[in-house]
């Protein structure tokens, strides 16, 4: 099992949501079953709408801290963030991309229709993928 290294703290309360859910949808029996995570939350990522360049850089060293830390696979539950993808690509990790997953999960399901709760810079990210 890989090790899952985590982009958060944009906010810190969707980062906390998203290891509960990790936790609880883990097909585990014991504690040792679990996936080993490590996280880096950050809630001083500069924003991601105002800054994106700073943004980028500061994602990319956060990706980076996390390959050093022996992270083998990366994830950020922020959608605006996404935009930011290529620096936390350069770490040389595979990256999930949730923009990516979760426009694959709808167009699998034949929705006609997707709702998308987001900042502006997610709804671009969104509009052109669904």
């Amino acid at each position: 099992m890989k090790t899952l290294g985590v982009l958060g703290g944009m906010g810190p309360a969707a980062t906390v949501a998203f290891l509960a859910r990790l936790q609880a949808l883990t097909p585990a029996t014991g504690d040792a079953d679990h996936i080993r995570v490590l996280m880096d939350l950050n809630p001083h990522v500069p924003d991601r709408n105002t800054r994106p360049g700073e943004a980028e850089v500061e994602l990319g060293a956060m990706a980076r801290r996390l390959a050093a830390a022996g992270a083998e696979v990366l994830a950020m539950p922020c959608n605006t963030a996404h935009a930011q993808a290529a620096s936390i690509r350069a770490a040389g990790l595979p990256f999930i991309d949730m923009i990516a997953a979760t426009t694959a999960a709808a167009k699998a399901t034949g929705a006609a229709a997707i709702g998308v709760l987001a900042t502006g810079g997610g709804r671009a990210l969104y509009a052109p993928a669904l």
